[in-house]
């Protein structure tokens, strides 16, 4: 009975929010009296489905994801594989580390001008995805290893537990939790980096692509459907990635997978 109510409330919150979204939108239209800088909603609409009738259109649409998730992907990867090697060979955190930092520290733009020297232009959104990814991902496994160490050091010292048996059924099980939070943050900044990777490298076929060429001929409804279909993407994709993230900690505190074995109490 309660669920009734909020519902109520949750529709006419979204309701007002669409028609002073939309209100404003066209008022702030008909105040400029100009289509190539604020075109109204009824024309963006209409170019909507012009666009979205294109195959051209989610083609595009499809490169983009193709080449963002693999960056994500790499740079998860490499992230959490860095934090693994200076777990288990502890020089090299003080090797690597700095140029982590280094990668999290430099400005996009800088990552894309030098690539444009040595790679296609199809492939540079992903290396850049790569790139901004992996030290988010590193940042989080080794807060993971940080903080599992702090927990079972005691306990792998006093078992005499192995350096690679602790490694596999104490750490990276402990590790899981910091993924799934930097898969979080890194698929977010995936999408905008990739799409701002897009915009100064122009592949074939790219949203970015495609934002660009609109800006270029001063196409302002193009514009505007690019920047909805970016926006609903990534709302789309973080509501998914929420979803599966709440679904997997559902599962694992119901599982009792919050401890590692050698942790668990003996029945």
């Amino acid at each position: 009975m309660a669920a009734s109510p909020a519902r109520g409330r949750r529709a006419v919150d979204v309701a007002l929010f669409l028609l002073v979204f939309f209100g404003g939108w066209q008022v702030t239209a008909l105040v400029v009296g100009a289509s190539y800088v604020v075109p109204g909603p009824f024309e963006v609409a209409v170019r909507a489905v012009q666009l979205v009738a294109a195959v051209d259109f989610w083609r595009s649409i499809a490169s983009s994801l193709a080449r963002i998730f693999a960056g994500f992907a790499i740079g998860m990867a490499a992230g959490a594989a860095l934090a693994v090697a200076m777990h288990v060979a502890p020089p090299l955190r003080a090797v690597l580390s700095p140029f982590v930092k280094v990668l999290r520290t430099t400005p996009l733009v800088c990552f894309v001008l030098v690539l444009l020297l040595w790679v296609g232009n199809a492939v540079i959104p992903t290396l850049v995805v790569a790139l901004m990814v992996l030290p988010v991902s590193w940042t989080h496994a080794i807060e993971g290893f940080d903080a599992a160490a702090a927990a079972y050091a005691d306990l792998v010292r006093v078992f005499r537990i192995p350096r690679l048996r602790a490694l596999r059924s104490i750490y990276l099980p402990s590790l899981s939790g910091e993924l799934l939070a930097a898969a979080e943050v890194g698929l977010g900044l995936a999408w905008k980096s990739g799409v701002t990777a897009e915009v100064l490298a122009l592949p074939p076929f790219a949203i970015g692509t495609g934002v660009y060429r609109a800006k270029l001929a001063l196409e302002a409804p193009d514009l505007f459907v690019w920047t909805g279909a970016i926006v609903l993407l990534s709302l789309a994709l973080e509501a998914a990635l929420r979803a599966c993230a709440t679904r997997w900690r559902t599962a694992r505190a119901a599982g009792g997978e919050g401890e590692p074995d050698e942790a668990r109490p003996r029945r």
